[in-house]
This record gives C-alpha cells, structure tokens and sequence, in this order.
C-alpha cells in the first residue's frame, strides 16, 4: 500500500511539474517571457560623439515603451553591443546579437560604412536592422528600417534654398568617407540644375583637427558659402578655426546640431545654416514634453538633437511594430509590421513608406543666433516622401 502510495505521489509530483512548464510557457506568451532587442552603437571610437545620441534616444524610447507595460505585458530586453566605430566589428557584433543572443531586430549602426558592413549579415540570416541615422541613400534592403532623413529630404532642399537666398559659389568640404562623398556627387547636380558654382572642394581625414591649409584654400577661392559634412570633432575644430580666420563666407551643414553648437560655442556658430529634419525648439506638445523628459533623464553634455530623435524614432518605430505583429518573436512578422505604419512623434507626424521602407520626414533649416541657439527659419509643409 505504501509502494502504491509512494508510486501515485510520484506521479503527481511529476505531473505538477509538467503543467507547471506548461503554465511557465503560456505564461511567457502571456506576457512574461521578455521580447529581446539588440543595441549596435559605438560608446566608443572616433563615432561615440554621434553614436551616444543615437543610443540615448533608442534607449529613452524602449524604457517608455517597458514604463507602459511593454508588448502585450511582454518586456522589451535590450541586449547592447558596443562595436568600438570599426564596421567589420560592427558585422561580428551583429552576427553574434542575431545567433547567440536571438534578437527579433538590431537598432543601430551610425556610418554608412558600419550599416554597410551589417547589411549583408542581417540579409543573410533573414533579421532585421533599424538604421536610425541620416544617410546619403542609394541604397534599399527588405531586411532595413531606415528612419534618419535621405537628400531628397534634406540636401536637395537645402542646396535650393540657398541659392533662393543668393549663396551662388559653393565650398563643399567633409571627412573623408562614404556619406560626404555621396553628398558632395548630389549637391553638385543640384547646383548644375539651379545655376550655383563649385569653387572648391576638400575632405579631410575623420577626426582631423588642423584646417589651415582648407582655409587658405578657401580664402583663395572666394565662396559664399561653405557647405559641410564635416562630422564630430573635425567639425568643432573647423567652426572655431574658420571664425578665427574672419573669413566672410557662411558655414551651411548637414551635420551640426545642438550638442555640437554647445562645443563650438556662440561666437563661432554665429549666423551659420544647418538643415535637418528635428531641432529641440520644434513648437509642438509632444515636443516639448520630451526636451523636458531628455534634459531631466541624461545628464551627459548632450541635448535633444536629430541624431537622438532618430534613435527615439527608431525606437518607437520597432515597439509600434512589434505590437502590431501577432508573434513579437518573429523576425518577419515584425518586418512586415513596419508598412506604412504612422506616429505622432515629436519631431511631427511621420510614417514608414512601405514601398521602400524609409521615413516621410520633414525637412527643417535653422540659422544659428548670437546666443548660439538654431532657431528654426524654414519648415516643410508636410513630411516628405522618401526617394532613396
């Protein structure tokens, strides 16, 4: 009797445990077993200027999505992957976050170089890659979520305005990688079209900080304008060294915002130009609920720029997709999800074009003020289609 006993216990104690793993897998479906996400920024590397705004708004917009109960009750799990700014790194990473790690997608990358190096691994084993940064397009993947602004979007734009404004001789000057020389190719059509002239043109090394050869170059040749894609400290270097010099001409970029205009400092920035398609002076609610919500959250020298909106984008994107799919764990269900999805963001009211799968974004020019503030002067309409 007790054998019997002791065999029926066992069988209950057995079956316990097996409907306990059962209840431990409905309840994962139920909202327990948290969605994992990969993080793919440089904090470190000659990129980390850019790239720790670009993971700050990411990770701002993940901790609001966790804050109001995740997917379904379900937690997003961000694993992070610090690929040092070196794009073969960035691929290993990227393969490991997908392989070992089983991430449903990977945010991330910031140069062009490093989503190109990640591009071909995210193709290959079928995942996906939200690119939050703004890029010089050329370029469409099934398996990319493009969310920063492309030239038809911004430097198109940009270029013709200022030849409105009476800027005809161009100094086109940037470092010396994919995305300034892509740019530059552009801007010279745009130039052909509208009647401007190129005067000169240089691109300097990443992280170059002695410009006293470009600027004799540029004294000599005499522009109106210098348009630029000079990026991270080059960029503060060249502001500060070209207001030193008294040169005329005005600096125009594609690639200067509020952190950056904090380094280089009034003066310096003084009655320059930047196109973009978010500054943190945007006048609307949910704008300024988030500055409020980002200078009280980061206290790291930086300030709600495009670069954090793109990443905060990103973000919000992915959650929005995720919630959208039926199962937040499959890769593709969650691609499929992005098609034209729509968002009030603060940067505006933006979507997904499902045909290419890059953002209708708005395109903004700020001219910096004496104080060192941009102060928004031109405002697209409406978001602009995407043409990569």
């Amino acid at each position: 009797m007790k054998k019997k006993l002791c065999v029926l216990l066992s069988c209950a104690v057995l079956l316990a445990g097996v409907l306990t793993g059962c209840g431990k897998g409905s309840g994962a479906a139920g909202g327990k077993e948290p969605v994992k996400i990969g993080l793919l920024y440089s904090l470190s590397g000659v990129t980390s200027v850019s790239e720790k705004q670009l993971y700050n708004g990411t990770k701002l917009a993940i901790d609001e999505l966790n804050a109001g109960g995740g997917i379904g009750g379900r937690k997003i799990e961000t694993v992070f992957a610090d690929y040092a700014s070196d794009p073969a790194r960035a691929a290993d990473k990227a393969r490991k976050l997908i392989l070992d790690d089983k991430v449903t997608a990977i945010v991330g990358t910031c140069s062009s170089a490093a989503r190109q190096a990640v591009k071909p691994v995210v193709e290959q084993y079928r995942s996906l890659l939200i690119y939050p940064q703004s890029y010089e397009g050329q370029e469409k993947s099934n398996n990319i979520v493009y969310t920063g602004c492309i030239p038809n979007q911004q430097a198109e734009i940009f270029v013709n305005w200022l030849l409105g404004k009476g800027y005809r001789k161009f100094f086109l000057i940037g470092c010396d990688f994919i995305y300034p020389q892509v740019e530059n190719k552009l801007a010279k059509e745009y130039l052909a079209k509208g009647g401007g002239t190129v005067v000169g043109e240089e691109y300097v090394p990443y992280g170059s900080t002695d410009f006293s050869s470009v600027l004799n170059k540029i004294k000599k040749s005499e522009p109106d304008v210098i348009y630029s894609e000079l990026t991270g400290d080059s960029n503060v270097a060249f502001y500060k060294q070209y207001n030193a010099y008294g040169l005329p001409a005005t600096v125009a970029s594609l690639t200067t915002n509020e952190t950056v205009l904090k380094s280089i400092g009034a003066q310096a920035g003084a009655g320059s130009f930047i196109c973009v398609d978010y500054f943190k002076n945007v006048k609307n609610p949910e704008n300024e609920a988030f500055v409020k919500k980002y200078t009280s959250t980061f206290h790291d020298g930086t300030l709600p720029t495009y670069a954090v909106m793109g990443g905060y984008n990103a973000g919000k994107f992915l959650g929005a997709a995720l919630k959208k799919a039926a199962d937040p764990q499959d890769t593709a269900q969650v691609t499929a999800a992005f098609k034209e999805l729509k968002m009030k963001s603060p940067s505006g009211e933006i979507s997904i074009d499902g045909s290419n799968n890059h953002t209708r974004l708005y395109c903004r020019i700020a001219k910096v003020d004496e104080r060192g503030e941009a102060q928004v002067i031109y405002e697209s309409p409406k978001p602009i289609d995407p043409k990569p």
